[in-house]
């Protein structure tokens, strides 16, 4: 019995782990790790940009516990088939906007790739590191979800301690340490701190969305909760301190990596070590992002393989724009269609518990009705 139990609360462990993994290294790409999604989004409102990642932080765990319960109660086939139960009548206009904005992200991931080759290889502009992370992201999404979260296992633990050991030495060997920059640094508004944190967590949770759903068609209630909160509570640390750091030195939001500009303070072995562990998080993301996108065309091309192809190169094509450009211009504008995207999760998530209710309470009559019945027997 004991050891049945301590195998379950094994599993169980595991299977939260596994889905923070996915979870946690869908969001930390190249805009989130590169710091340049930090500072559009909580650092330049100084004060109220730090307060609002913690706001933050708890709304990717409700958000994420839903779309995980989503996966499970919905137990829908194909991404097609979330379009229609969240949009209804409109699911093919929706459909056709998700799948560009997607498609954004992912040219997104591929123009970081072309920004970490500009540092290393300076006079060199063939995207040959581009090219290269494009192909393997290609094999990862061939293997499934399950090679992206043993992936993300591998990655994310060498992402968060680089992170850390550069907030840490970017925040307590500045020259210019004072609490006051933080109230002064850019502008103080409350309202404009408040829409960006919700365009964030919206913008996220339209990227990781449907693979949490496809995620949580196969995981319990009780990891649903236990991977969400994790994955708030490591978001929340991650993007204040994150925040602070690029506050405190300003000087970094002049170049498209901010976090790589940090690392040339320490030494040039960090530098380099910030671009390779940078590449691997632009990679899973992208990995996340092409597995999406490839998945809804597979629904129209039987043939995954070519269903990839034209995936990776079309958010290839789109890349060679720039990636402060699609960061900074084409990032913005899909801000709308995220928040709405959230919504819809929402009311379907509500509409789906509400019959739920009703029909426990139905079979509860029933069953009582039943019960009578015997008794008078």
């Amino acid at each position: 019995m004991n050891l049945n139990l301590k195998k379950s609360n094994k599993n169980n462990s595991m299977s939260t782990i596994k889905v923070f993994l996915i979870f946690f290294g869908t969001i930390v790409g190249a805009g989130f790790a590169s710091g340049r999604e930090v500072y559009i989004y909580f650092a330049r409102f100084g004060f109220w940009g730090l307060v609002m990642t913690i706001v933050a932080g708890i709304t990717f765990f409700l958000l994420g516990y839903i779309f995980l319960q989503l996966g499970k109660n919905c137990k829908a086939d194909s991404l097609t088939d979330f379009f229609k139960l969240l949009f209804g009548k409109f699911a093919h206009i929706f459909e056709i906007i998700i799948i560009f904005s997607y498609i954004i992200v992912l040219g997104a991931m591929f123009a970081g790739f072309d920004s970490l080759q500009g540092i290393i290889f300076q006079n060199f502009d063939f995207p040959i590191i581009s090219i290269i992370g494009a192909l393997l992201c290609v094999v990862t999404v061939l293997g499934g979800i399950d090679k992206l979260s043993k992936l993300n296992g591998i990655l994310l633990p060498l992402l968060l301690i680089f992170l850390f050991a550069i907030f840490t030495v970017a925040i307590f060997k500045t020259s210019n340490f004072n609490l006051e920059n933080i109230f002064n640094f850019s502008y103080n508004s409350l309202l404009n701190s408040i829409g960006c944190c919700i365009i964030f967590v919206c913008s996220n949770m339209f990227l990781t969305g449907f693979i949490l759903m496809k995620t949580g068609s196969n995981t319990t209630k009780n990891v649903d909760k236990k991977a969400s909160v994790l994955t708030g509570i490591v978001l929340t640390v991650i993007t204040f301190l994150s925040s602070l750091s690029i506050i405190l030195n300003p000087v970094s939001i002049q170049y498209d990596m901010p976090f790589v500009y940090l690392a040339f303070g320490v030494s040039n072995i960090f530098v380099i070590l910030s671009v390779v562990i940078l590449w691997l998080a632009i990679f899973t993301t992208a990995v996340a992002t092409m597995f999406t996108i490839s998945w809804w065309l597979n629904g129209y091309i039987n043939d995954k393989h070519i269903s990839i192809a034209i995936t990776c190169l079309v958010s290839f094509l789109l890349s060679r724009v720039g990636f402060s450009v699609i960061i900074d211009f084409f990032y913005p504008l899909t801000g709308f269609m995220d928040i709405v995207f959230v919504i819809c999760a929402i009311v379907l998530y509500k509409r789906v518990n509400l019959l739920n209710k009703l029909s426990n309470n139905s079979n509860q009559i029933v069953n009582n009705k039943v019960c009578d019945t015997r008794k008078r027997k």
